[in-house]
């Protein structure tokens, strides 16, 4: 397709994960036409040969190679998150013509939103701040932004406490794409309903290579162990494969908890995997004990399939998030004794996956709208 066809733009870098995830879902959920769709990447040098995440019928272009044309006759022009490794070429859109702001949309995460805020905290303003990946190309950035992507009742507080200033449009959706392609994601989910009835008692300990610090860890398993319930489950713990030291404390404990204690626990560790095997293991478990931040794709993923229970700590930014944005019901916990105690809560999973499926339809035509 000749680019001048092309209505729909996503700046991106060539490290990003969740862009495919997102332009495959407006596509194979969203009914958007693919031949409007283009992607233009960088950090990448020979699109064809290094960067395997492309998606047929969509048109790729190099960030360094292509003519400014595509970006001024766009309709809109999106990008995912804000930091040092897209800013500078955000701000190189933007300064194209007084004209770009109005049609460039930044989908939100709470990870930047959340070194903003930190960065107030800290500075009582927004300012550079290394430690932070805030650079001057972000406060540039920010100052011009106008469209963000993002769900109203989780995001708009913020970004405005943010920016200091409401004079911003919101685009009200949440996430809609799954941890893996939308096709990928259906034929997984049929294996994953089908074998249902044969599910044990398995708890994923986070949702991440150290999602919680070893000390974490070693607590929840002498809290399961003190409420006398580690007979009863599997635990699954993701460990970073360079973090051999911390993964030997852990084989040492629990060595120690065999031998000296006579306590066995069943404990599988498990480094990176690729998505498809990831997505697997996680509806394998029947509980989800989810960090305070990060890691919501992957509890809405569980929620949505209903396939099991999230644990999250009281007060945190994924219980706020799911509990008060999303209307799902989760457990709630102060310590991890109490976390031990509440694992045989009754929580209604199917109604939490028809809230979240619902909200997924909503959140969907208003992308539709956005990229017909």
């Amino acid at each position: 397709m000749q680019s001048n066809e092309i209505k729909h733009i996503f700046l991106v870098s060539s490290t990003d994960y969740f862009s495919p995830l997102f332009i495959d879902a407006l596509i194979e959920k969203a009914g958007i036409n693919h031949e409007t769709l283009g992607v233009v990447i960088f950090g990448c040098g020979d699109i064809e040969s290094q960067y395997p995440k492309k998606i047929d019928g969509v048109t790729y272009f190099s960030y360094e190679k292509v003519n400014n044309s595509i970006f001024l006759n766009a309709s809109t022009i999106t990008y995912f998150s804000l930091s040092a490794l897209n800013s500078a070429q955000i701000r190189e859109v933007l300064e194209l013509s007084p004209q770009m702001k109005s049609k460039c949309y930044m989908f939100i995460t709470d990870d930047e939103v959340d070194r903003w805020l930190w960065c107030k905290d800290k500075h009582g303003r927004l300012v550079a701040d290394v430690k932070l990946n805030i650079t001057e190309n972000d406060l540039w950035v920010l100052s011009q932004q106008e469209q963000f992507i993002a769900l109203n009742s989780a995001f708009r507080e913020k970004l405005s406490q943010v920016l200091e200033r409401c004079d911003f449009c919101l685009v009200d959706s949440s996430v809609v794409f799954d941890t893996l392609p939308t096709k990928s994601a259906e034929t997984l989910a049929i294996s994953v309903y089908a074998d249902e009835k044969n599910k044990k008692k398995s708890i994923l300990l986070g949702t991440k290579p150290n999602a919680f610090k070893y000390q974490n860890i070693k607590a929840m398993l002498r809290a399961f162990i003190k409420a006398g319930v580690h007979t009863e489950y599997k635990f699954v713990v993701m460990w970073p494969v360079k973090q051999w030291r911390k993964r030997l404390l852990l084989d040492l404990y629990l060595t120690y908890l065999q031998k000296i204690k006579k306590q066995t626990v069943d404990v599988s560790v498990i480094t990176s995997l690729p998505p498809l095997a990831y997505t697997a293991v996680v509806m394998s478990c029947t509980h989800l004990v989810l960090q305070p931040r990060g890691g919501a794709s992957t509890a809405r993923q569980l929620m949505k399939w209903g396939q099991g229970k999230v644990y999250v700590a009281k007060g945190s930014h994924n219980e706020l998030f799911f509990k008060d944005a999303q209307n799902v019901e989760l457990c709630s916990f102060s310590t991890f004794d109490e976390l031990a105690s509440s694992l045989g809560k009754q929580i209604d999973v199917k109604a939490n996956a028809s809230k979240i499926n619902a909200e997924e339809q909503r959140s969907l035509q208003e992308l539709a709208t956005l990229y017909s």
